[in-house]
């Protein structure tokens, strides 16, 4: 495979590099593999490998854009951590491989696994505490939502210009029966059976959902509050494209999310947020597990605009992460708490009880994610548990709350 050296058009400060090497696998679909070049404490240019030729003036162009518009506006911050667990980070780096080795474990595709036996028990045992919360302490209603999601309501919630990078969209033949025929006669002599798809199929109005959360504002769209404050708990999949940024179950293009979403007013929400982020820290220490809470933002792409706004959810505190330790010294985002204030209120026309435009948060978990950093930390072998995480386990059942898996 090729392997060129493109250097930046402008440098960047060593500190924003890894903003820059979150984005460079979206900079083209050809890029196997790169690295940073880095002098005087400054990135200069980047080392790509790539599966094809592929042209450089045009890697530097597109490197350039993101560096422009992405990279550059952001500002230097320190991370803020808001909690840290009493527990030690302790782990077993070889626990992926104990998993897949073991078969509860196994990859399915790019991006894609599937789990069972002990890695589901633990799973889905965090998530029926994860439910209970949300019912017994918020009042909580539970709804399944359908897996597609409309691209009306993406794009009125924002998702579409603010994460193009993760958007998986839903497809369909054209409904013309020359176009099965062509299709399926062709079949046998295409050598890329993806674009023969392209050509025969069209957009239908839905796409893969990137969080469940949206199906719960398209749920209440043009409704009022009867009360001051509400919350609604859905657990569903959720789908990103994470290029070639995936890896084990840290980094999935299928994942399954445990959410809770609230409504009302600014006070109200606020608060609920905090009591959710208390409750779930004295989770963490319940089970053992070492982790912190953190200050984050959401990544952001490709707009100026949207660029400055992870600087303002970092200084107004709009987003945290909770953060657990994992193999080899990474650590992975197995929960987020974010408010909003009222853009999701008045995008969907949702109101409050005293008819002002409703305030949201949410607070969505990874639950393959937090899964795994329990078996990162805590090993493969459920005797040398502690007892809150065997007692999770044994009264987990087969489903989540009493809901099917």
């Amino acid at each position: 495979m090729p392997t060129q050296t493109v250097m930046l058009v402008k440098q960047i400060p060593q500190y924003l590099g890894s903003e820059l090497a979150k984005r460079v696998y979206y900079v083209s679909p050809g890029i196997e593999e790169f690295r940073l070049i880095s002098e005087g404490g400054r990135v200069v240019g980047v080392e790509v490998t790539t599966s094809t030729a592929v042209n450089g003036d045009e890697l530097s162009r597109k490197l350039d854009v993101i560096i422009t518009k992405d990279v550059l506006p952001q500002e230097q911050l320190e991370t803020e951590i808001l909690w840290k667990s009493p527990h030690a980070a302790q782990g077993d780096d070889g626990v992926f491989a104990k998993l897949t080795d073991a078969d509860i474990v196994a990859e399915m595709g790019e991006g894609l696994y599937a789990v069972g036996g002990l890695f589901s028990q633990v799973m889905f045992g965090l998530d029926r505490r994860l439910h209970e919360l949300a019912v017994q302490k918020f009042d909580a209603d539970s709804f399944h939502y359908p897996t597609l999601i409309s691209t009306e309501t993406l794009q009125r919630a924002g998702y579409m210009s603010a994460f193009p990078q993760f958007l998986m969209t839903a497809s369909r033949f054209h409904s013309d029966v020359d176009t099965y025929d062509s299709f399926t006669s062709g079949i046998a002599s295409t050598d890329d059976i993806g674009k023969h798809i392209e050509d025969h199929s069209e957009h239908i109005g839905y796409c893969l959902p990137p969080a469940v959360c949206y199906h719960v504002y398209q749920h209440l769209s043009g409704s009022s509050l009867d009360k001051q404050s509400i919350a609604v708990t859905t657990r569903g999949k959720t789908f990103r494209f994470e290029a070639r940024y995936r890896r084990s179950l840290e980094r999935l293009w299928e994942f399954t999310m445990r959410e809770v979403v609230f409504f009302g007013d600014r006070k109200s929400v606020v608060e609920q947020r905090r009591s959710m982020v208390s409750a779930v820290c004295d989770l963490v220490d319940e089970l053992g597990l070492a982790g912190r809470l953190e200050v984050a933002n959401d990544p952001f792409f490709f707009n100026e605009q949207i660029a400055g706004y992870m600087q303002v959810q970092r200084v107004m505190e709009l987003k945290y992460e909770l953060c657990l330790p994992v193999e080899a010294g990474r650590s992975v985002a197995a929960g987020s708490f974010n408010v909003h204030g009222d853009k999701f209120g008045s995008a969907f026309g949702i109101s409050d009880a005293d008819g002002r435009t409703a305030h949201t948060a949410c607070v969505g978990f990874g639950l393959e994610r937090f899964a795994y950093a329990v078996f990162c930390q805590h090993g493969a072998d459920p005797g040398a548990w502690p007892d809150a995480l065997k007692a999770l386990v044994s009264s987990h059942g087969n489903g989540s709350a009493g809901e099917p898996m």
